[in-house]
């Protein structure tokens, strides 16, 4: 899938970064969870999850999502889905696929292919991803936000892995408050 999923970011005109210069313009809670992420790879290409001590990231876990990546469909489900994120969207979803039920649906946006390409980079590249595709909140519609007017900080995907080479699941943060 390298070369097609190099031609899919080429195509792509979706705001994200892939290279640490995202660390000049993201939010101190992004930094904070990339430099936990990074801490606990110890020089290794990603942590595993059992490297992930939520003990020590108190503050942060409102705003974090676990994917897991399954080998079968629909091959990335929500595994933990914080309480922030969870009031945010008024539902929860975890357990259910991230198609059809990511942050981008419950703002009447059709986004699906951004946000699953987003994850295809984190398990293709094995490296993290930084979506600054930033939204005002609610949507128009009466869609399930829940929590008022808010503004999204930007969202930072990064790969753990059980075995060291292939990406298991996902450790994503989504810095979301009260605009």
């Amino acid at each position: 899938m390298g070369q097609e999923l190099d031609d899919m970011i080429q195509r792509s005109r979706h705001p994200r970064l892939l290279t640490l210069d995202f660390l000049t313009v993201c939010s101190a809670r992004i930094r904070r969870a990339y430099a936990y992420w990074d801490a606990k790879r110890a020089g290794r290409a990603m942590p595993a999850r059992s490297d992930i001590n939520p003990t020590e990231i108190p503050d942060l876990l409102p705003y974090i999502v676990l994917t897991d990546v399954l080998n079968e469909p629909p091959y990335l489900r929500y595994r933990l889905v914080g309480t922030r994120q969870v009031q945010m969207r008024g539902i929860d979803p975890t357990g259910k696929p991230v198609a059809g039920n990511h942050i981008g649906r419950h703002l009447a946006v059709d986004t699906t292919n951004e946000v699953l390409l987003n994850y295809w980079i984190v398990i293709g590249k094995r490296s993290f991803v930084y979506d600054n595709n930033r939204f005002l909140g609610p949507a128009l519609d009466g869609g399930s936000l829940d929590i008022g007017q808010l503004h999204e900080r930007g969202t930072l995907l990064l790969p753990l892995s059980s075995d060291g080479t292939h990406v298991d699941m996902v450790f994503c943060i989504i810095d979301v408050d009260p605009a």
